[in-house]
């Protein structure tokens, strides 16, 4: 990945599809970026699109980063391929009792999403082994080749493989992948042992199921957007963005699926710790308000919070993720009226067709766009550089007509919707913070996405937040995280043992291992071993609970009692109590491997204003009951260090942000707009 010198990424999100074009001249970065719509039904026509608009010659373009909801979607639409489960005999139900729980325990009518493989497409096996490993039943390799045969005549394209214990025992999962791959040379065969080596049999088994019934559409897809891509002569390599922050290149993609489920926000959090890192800080709670939802994580030191625990559509993904929350809280959530009279705002999106009604292509419901546009803060002319004109009469007819159902008047109803959506975005940033043991109040705030920085000062404000961050590229800081982002290869291994019976020597066998397979697995992929930075983890847990809290080090623990120790310290900070006398178990060994990017260039970015002055223009915008005056600039006419006093309104052509009263805005040196909230 070195000497490169042009880069192209795109995002594919909800409404707009973002894209930026880097190109390194005389030692310097030149960034170009752009908005197009995005295409939901054949989503690679609006990057293609972007890309004739701003790339000429793609003869030596060295990289493609791409970030799409592809595989989200196919999950969350059900629109996967057909695909099978081998499991072992006597759980083919593993997927339909899930962990026995209801997510809404006053639903009496609650029923589970149904499963992403349907029963009859659950296979067992004849074959079992012990969780240490030991043979109980040997592999029917004669079943497996029946079972191939009967898949066939189904016409089946991708099969998933997850026995009891297998990752203490690999060799009947790899069996069963080496057979059905000679019977059925065309189908995609993902096997546990390989994604997931790991213990709960649910988890594990819901994963394979998962990347089973999206590898084909997700590789069918990369494949079709790098057909596009030759057309126009480029011959470099496409990285795909990963839930965890990082990236892998495309021939990684069929066994790491599902590590791009969710990926669009975690590409986000990338780009703006990098931006808010050049400023020296490094404690954020990133807020991402797109289109659709509103998203949020903390960084802690520069390192985002990561989960294991994950669902998608009610099914659980245990892969690594940054530890993201998401609400229906974006600029197309819909307001509506419910049945008791009270107003409520999204989950449900006007997504980018119809879209929001000022939008002008056919919605017309209310949506957080609407209510902005009316109250002035999105000036029709300048939304998306003036590349998408709104119409503000069709914002105040839908503003109107939820006014009259509501009994209020249409200023009082604007407000009030963005009101209740910037509350329930509050909530997201309680639980990522408070409800984890940190305190907001010690963050900075970085908002970014086409909304973020027009709410966070007023959520901030809320939470006792005093310092927002607005970074440079807000509108398209999910495209410019895959710029920055490193190439990130997770890897997990079950081996369950007490602290007190784990000896120096175990815990460095235990890694060595999986250090030792990330490593060929890496070189597989065409990187240099040398180049390759290591970080570990364990998965810990007191003697007799059920879950566990993972422990970051940066080398390999010298001995258990130092596992042990910042176990009982983040168990004091995560639930506010621990039991230091209490006997720690280790349960999973984690190795992150990571190829990091080059982004001298992009770090030492610097900001040139077009202008040496700066001129607002005063506009009418709606705040607390009133119509008033309110400065709007230009961001990229600003000057370095340009004091903005609010009530001010700062417009760029992917974002705008709002500075209220109480607030001051400073321009940064790499353009960002650092905002503080005033001492009373």
């Amino acid at each position: 990945m070195e000497n490169v010198k042009r880069k192209f990424a795109a995002e594919i999100g909800g409404t707009f599809t973002d894209i930026i074009y880097f190109q390194e001249k005389d030692g310097r970065s030149v960034l170009e970026t752009l908005k197009v719509a995005s295409t939901p039904s054949h989503p690679e026509q609006a990057v293609i699109e972007g890309a004739d608009r701003l790339i000429p010659d793609w003869s030596d373009m060295g990289e493609m980063l791409h970030g799409s909801t592809v595989a989200t979607n196919a999950v969350l639409e059900r629109s996967g391929v057909k695909s099978a489960l081998l499991v072992t005999e006597g759980f083919a139900d593993v997927l339909e009792i899930q962990r026995g729980d209801k997510e809404n325990v006053y639903d009496l009518f609650y029923q589970r999403r149904k499963p992403i493989i349907p029963r009859d497409m659950v296979y067992p096996v004849m074959e079992r082994v012990t969780a240490d490993g030991e043979i109980l039943n040997p592999l029917d390799e004669g079943q497996i080749r029946s079972i191939a045969r009967e898949l066939k005549e189904k016409a089946v394209t991708s099969v998933g493989i997850c026995y009891l214990h297998s990752y203490a025992f690999v060799d009947h999962e790899r069996r069963t992948k080496e057979i059905l791959e000679q019977e059925l040379p065309e189908v995609i065969i993902t096997a546990s042992y390989e994604i997931l080596p790991q213990f709960r049999e649910y988890e594990r088994s819901s994963t394979v199921a998962i990347t089973s019934y999206i590898a084909p559409v997700m590789v069918n897809y990369i494949e079709k957007l790098y057909g596009e891509l030759k057309q126009r002569n480029f011959n470099g390599e496409i990285f795909i963005t990963q839930s965890n922050g990082g990236i892998i290149p495309m021939g990684a993609l069929r066994k790491e699926v599902a590590r791009t489920l969710l990926s669009g926000p975690a590409a986000g959090v990338t780009g703006a710790a990098f931006m808010a890192h050049q400023l020296g800080i490094d404690n954020i709670i990133t807020l991402d308000i797109g289109g659709t939802s509103a998203d949020v994580c903390l960084v802690n030191h520069g390192e985002p919070l990561v989960s294991t625990e994950n669902k998608i559509d009610g099914s659980a993904i245990a892969v690594p993720m940054l530890d993201i929350v998401t609400v229906g809280a974006g600029g197309g959530s819909i307001a509506w009226m419910d049945e008791g009279g009270m107003l409520q705002v999204g989950p449900k999106s006007a997504g980018a067709v119809p879209g929001p009604a000022c939008y002008d292509r056919g919605g017309n419901k209310p949506t957080v766009s609407d209510a902005l546009a009316y109250r002035g803060f999105i000036r029709p002319e300048h939304f998306a550089g003036g590349n998408y004109p709104l119409k503000i009469e069709n914002a105040g007819k839908v503003i109107g007509e939820l006014a009259e159902q509501a009994g209020v008047s249409s200023d009082e109803i604007a407000e009030a919707v963005i009101r209740i959506m910037e509350a329930n975005t509050m909530q997201a940033v309680r639980l990522v913070s408070t409800e984890r043991g940190y305190d907001a109040r010690q963050y900075t705030m970085v908002a970014f996405g086409g909304g973020g920085g027009l709410h966070a000062a007023n959520i901030a404000d809320e939470l006792g937040i005093t310092n927002v961050l607005v970074p440079c590229y807000a509108g398209i800081l999910s495209s410019f995280g895959l710029l920055v982002a490193d190439v990130i290869r997770d890897y997990v291994q079950t081996h369950v043992s007490r602290c007190s019976d784990t000896t120096s020597d175990m815990l460095k066998e235990q890694f060595t291992q999986i250090q030792e397979h990330a490593t060929d697995s890496m070189v597989s992929y065409g990187f240099d071993r040398d180049k390759i930075v290591f970080k570990y983890a364990v998965d810990a847990r007191y003697l007799g609970q059920a879950f566990e809290l993972q422990l970051d080090f940066e080398e390999i623990p010298q001995c258990a009692s130092e596992v042990a120790s910042l176990f009982h310290e983040k168990h004091l900070a995560r639930y506010g109590c621990n039991s230091p006398d209490n006997d720690v178990e280790i349960v999973n060994y984690r190795l992150k491997t990571v190829i990091p990017q080059d982004n001298h260039l992009l770090e030492s970015m610097k900001y040139n204003p077009k202008l040496d002055k700066y001129y607002p223009v005063d506009s009418k915008v709606l705040i607390g009951g009133r119509w008033q005056d309110c400065k709007f600039y230009t961001w990229s006419n600003l000057p370095i260090n340009a004091n903005i006093q609010g009530p001010a309104v700062v417009e760029d052509d992917t974002t705008t942000c709002f500075i209220p009263e109480c607030w001051v805005g400073l321009l940064q040196e790499n353009g960002s707009l650092l905002l503080k909230r005033k001492e009373n």
